[in-house]
């Protein structure tokens, strides 16, 4: 995957930007049958306007090969476990300094103060030589992995485990959610500012609510749907299960995604921690 649509911590940049128009939730069939904890988010709903129609969800695992990794593993701290050294990779993305913040203890790691910072970019720089890769797209993690160059990262829950065990490679690979908190993401369709395509992209959005829709886009990323009446007939149970359909309780027990307070400094930080040796 090379790109995606917006996730919750860029949809209130996409509005305060000027880029987007509010869309009329009225007009997307399927759209009331969406979990409200995600159509009335509070960045989705902004003084009674929506400006995004929920899409698909997920969480962020730490994901890692059964048969390098000793013990069964369920922290954070496995991504900065010396023994495996130069077989570690991490996302290239702010959202390093969210997983290192939440294994230091950290609280509030969207507002993190500057010495939270300091101590942060100091534990992501010591990981550095631990470090075989930072990855910039699913594809590119699941070839480390398949590849034997990396046996532990973070990665988006369900996508790299499917594609790298449907290779056939003679091993598997797992995933956990770190007692820590695992990260939660929800990516949306938003209405270009003044397009005058709007009755077409009302109908795609209206379309991906429809059990084609959403059964064919969580079927082939792994991800969790966000309409679960729209899935009823194309999941059994155990696959339901696994794509946590009906378990709004896991969507609370994650650390889901907004924009930092200070986006430039935590910006700042994660090309620091890049530039260093």
């Amino acid at each position: 995957m090379t790109s995606s649509p917006p996730s919750l911590d860029t949809v209130s940049m996409m509005r305060l930007a000027g880029f987007v128009d509010p869309v009329d939730p009225a007009t997307v069939t399927g759209a009331e049958g969406i979990y409200p904890e995600f159509a009335k988010h509070p960045e989705i709903v902004v003084e009674g306007e929506t400006w995004a129609v929920p899409l698909i969800w997920g969480s962020v695992s730490v994901i890692y090969r059964p048969d390098k990794v000793t013990g069964t593993p369920d922290s954070i701290g496995l991504l900065f476990d010396p023994a495996y050294k130069g077989k570690i990779s991490l996302w290239d993305d702010k959202s390093a300094i969210y997983w290192t913040a939440r294994y230091l203890g950290f609280e509030n790691i969207f507002d993190l103060s500057d010495a939270e910072l300091e101590a942060v970019k100091a534990k992501l720089i010591a990981q550095k030589p631990l470090i075989r890769k930072y990855w910039s797209s699913a594809g590119e993690l699941t070839d480390l992995m398949a590849n034997n160059e990396v046996w532990v990262s973070n990665a988006w829950t369900g996508l790299t485990s499917k594609d790298v065990n449907a290779l056939g490679k003679g091993f598997t690979v797992a995933e956990f959610s770190p007692k820590e908190k695992a990260e939660g993401w929800m990516d949306s369709m938003m209405l270009v500012k003044g397009t005058p395509n709007q009755e077409c992209a009302v109908k795609f959005m209206s379309y991906m609510q429809s059990p084609e829709g959403q059964c064919g886009i969580a079927k082939s990323t792994g991800y969790f749907p966000v309409n679960p009446g729209a899935v009823s007939a194309c999941m059994d149970a155990a696959m339901k299960a696994e794509r946590k359909v009906d378990n709004i309780d896991f969507v609370k027990s994650l650390v889901m995604w907004q924009q930092p307070v200070r986006l430039d400094k935590y910006l700042e930080v994660w090309n620091a921690v890049k530039a260093a040796p």
